[in-house]
C-alpha cells in the first residue's frame, strides 16, 4: 500500500514464493496439448517463457575458441601434465585485474565531463558462478536486527528472496508517477529521512531490471547528492552494464559538499557478473564487486570464504580476456532493434483496440519490456493486481511472464522478455516475438469481448488464485 509515495514490504519473499508456486501448478495443469488463440487466427501451442533472464546470445567466437582452449588445457592438466598458472584459490589477481579493466571498465570516463574513477585491483572482490551470493555477502556486512532496506521500485524480481535471511524490513519508494519509471528523488530522500538512523543500505539496480530508464546526468547527479547527503551505504546491481547502453554508472560521479567533494564510489558496492554482457555459463561465471572503501571491502573479503577452483579462474580467464568491445556493441544493436520491434507490436495492439491498452514503461533499450495494461480492460475482466496479471497470462495466452509486483511496484503490470522468448532451456529466439505479441492479442481481444479472468481460470480447470 501507498503511503507519502513509498510502501513498506514486510514480507517480500512472500510474493515471490507465492507467485513460483502459482507459476508450478498452472504448468502442472497446463498441458503442451494445450493451445491459446491469436489474433491472427493461429492457435499456439504450449506454454511460451518470457520469464526467464536468458538473452539468447552465444559466446563471442574469439572467447569461445578461447575457452575452447582452456579447457583443454584442463583436460592435459588433470593428466599431470601441470599446464595451469598456480592461481590463488580465496581471490585471484588475475581475475580482479580482469574484472576492474573490464566488468567496471565503464567507471572510468563514461561521459565526456564525468572523469569518473579507474578501478584497481585492491578495490575488487570475486566469486566464483554468481553475483548474487556476493550482493547477499555485501548486504551481510551492513544489515543489524530491525533495521531498513530502501530499494527503489523497480528492483530485481528475486531480490527479495536474497533479503529475506536478513532480520530487516524493506521500505520501497515509488518511482515518478509517469511511466518513466525513473527513481523519484523527493520520494528516495523522504524516506531516508523519515527512517533515519534505522536505514542499513539504498539498494540499487542500475541499469534498470525490470526497467531501464534514461536519467539525464543533472537527474544522476541529483541521486547522488542524496544518497551522499544521507551517509548511508549505498549497493548497486549493475548487471546489466554491458547490454544498456550509454549508461552513466552512479559510482563514477563526484559531489560537492561543505566538507569537500565526496566520491559516490566511496560510499558505495557496485555488483555485477559476466553472466549477461558476456553470455557466460556454468563453470566459467562469477561475480565481482568494487568500492573506494577499503573497510567495507575487508569486512566484505572475510565473509566470502568460498573458494575457486584453479580451473574456474581458468575458465572464466578465457571469456574475459578475450571478449572484445565489439561484441558487446553489436549485441546492443540487436538488442535496442528488438526492442522496437516490440514497441511496433504495442503500437499495432494500441491501434485495434484503443490508446493505452497496453503501456511500455521506460525510457531506454532492454532485453525486458515492462507494460502496465488499461485499468478499465482489467477492471472489466476483474484482475486487480499484477500477480493475477502474470496468472491470466500464464492460463489465458499460455505467456509466462514476470508481475511487477515481485520488483517492488504496485502497478499493474508485468515484465517480458522480448529479446529471447523461448519454449524451454536453450531454446532462446528472437524469432518468437511475434508469437508473443500474437498471442497477447489474442488475449486482449478476449478481455475486449467480455471475456473474464475467472472465467478463463474455470475453463482452463485452474482454482482462483485466492484458493
Amino acid at each position: 500500500m501507498t503511503d507519502g509515495g513509498y510502501r513498506e514490504c514486510a514480507g517480500p519473499a512472500v510474493v515471490v514464493l507465492r507467485s513460483e508456486e502459482r507459476k508450478k501448478e498452472l504448468r502442472r495443469r497446463l498441458s503442451d496439448g494445450d493451445s491459446f488463440a491469436g489474433r491472427t487466427g493461429l492457435r499456439h501451442r504450449g506454454i511460451l517463457d518470457a520469464y526467464h533472464g536468458e538473452t539468447g546470445f552465444d559466446l563471442d567466437p574469439v572467447a569461445a575458441d578461447a575457452l575452447g582452449v582452456a579447457w583443454n588445457e584442463l583436460t592435459a592438466e588433470h593428466s599431470r601434465r601441470g599446464v595451469l598458472p598456480d592461481y590463488d584459490k580465496r581471490q585471484p589477481i588475475e581475475l580482479r585485474e580482469l574484472a576492474a579493466a573490464t566488468l567496471f571498465g565503464r567507471l572510468h570516463g563514461p561521459a565526456t565531463s564525468v572523469p569518473g574513477v579507474r578501478v584497481r585491483p585492491d578495490e575488487v572482490v570475486v566469486c566464483p558462478y554468481t553475483s548474487m551470493l556476493l550482493l547477499e555477502e555485501v548486504i551481510a556486512t551492513v544489515v543489524r536486527p530491525g533495521g531498513v532496506i530502501v530499494c527503489p521500485e523497480g528492483f530485481y524480481k528475486n531480490f527479495a528472496t536474497h533479503i529475506a535471511k536478513f532480520d530487516v524490513r524493506v521500505v520501497v519508494p515509488d518511482a515518478v508517477p509517469e511511466d518513466s519509471f525513473r527513481i523519484d528523488p523527493r520520494s528516495l530522500a523522504r524516506e531516508l529521512d523519515r527512517h533515519r538512523g534505522a536505514v542499513c543500505a539504498v539498494l540499487l539496480t542500475l541499469p534498470g531490471n525490470p526497467v531501464v530508464s534514461e536519467y539525464s546526468l543533472p537527474e544522476l547527479y541529483e541521486l547522488a547528492r542524496i544518497l551522499v547527503a544521507a551517509e548511508v551505504p549505498v549497493v548497486c546491481d549493475m548487471a546489466f552494464d554491458r547490454i544498456a547502453g550509454g549508461h552513466v554508472p552512479l559510482a563514477a560521479l563526484e559531489v560537492a559538499t561543505p566538507g569537500g567533494p565526496v566520491r559516490l564510489y566511496d560510499r558505495m558496492v557496485s555488483v555485477t557478473g559476466n553472466s549477461k554482457g558476456y553470455n557466460a555459463f556454468g563453470p566459467c561465471k562469477l561475480g565481482a564487486a568494487c568500492s573506494g572503501d577499503a573497510e567495507w571491502l575487508a569486512r566484505i573479503r572475510a565473509r566470502l570464504t568460498i573458494s575457486f577452483q584453479r580451473e574456474t579462474t581458468h575458465l572464466v580467464r578465457a571469456v574475459l580476456e578475450h571478449t572484445p568491445e565489439s561484441y558487446f556493441e553489436h549485441n546492443r544493436k540487436l538488442v535496442c532493434e528488438q526492442f522496437d520491434t516490440a514497441l511496433d507490436r504495442i503500437a499495432a495492439i494500441n491501434a485495434e483496440f484503443g490508446l493505452d491498452t497496453l503501456r511500455p514503461l521506460g525510457s531506454g533499450a532492454s532485453m525486458f519490456l515492462s507494460v502496465v495494461a488499461d485499468s478499465a480492460l482489467l477492471a472489466g475482466a476483474g484482475v486487480r493486481t499484477s500477480a493475477e496479471l502474470e496468472d491470466l497470462l500464464l492460463a489465458g495466452a499460455g505467456i509466462d511472464s514476470v508481475a511487477l509486483g515481485r520488483t517492488g511496484s504496485s502497478r499493474t503490470g508485468v515484465r517480458l522478455n522480448v529479446l529471447a522468448p523461448r519454449r524451454g532451456p536453450g531454446t532462446e529466439s528472437r524469432e518468437l516475438i511475434d508469437e508473443l505479441f500474437d498471442r497477447l492479442a489474442g488475449l486482449v481481444a478476449a478481455l475486449r469481448g467480455g471475456a473474464t479472468y475467472r472465467e478463463i481460470l474455470r475453463r482452463r480447470g485452474i482454482p482462483d488464485i485466492a484458493s
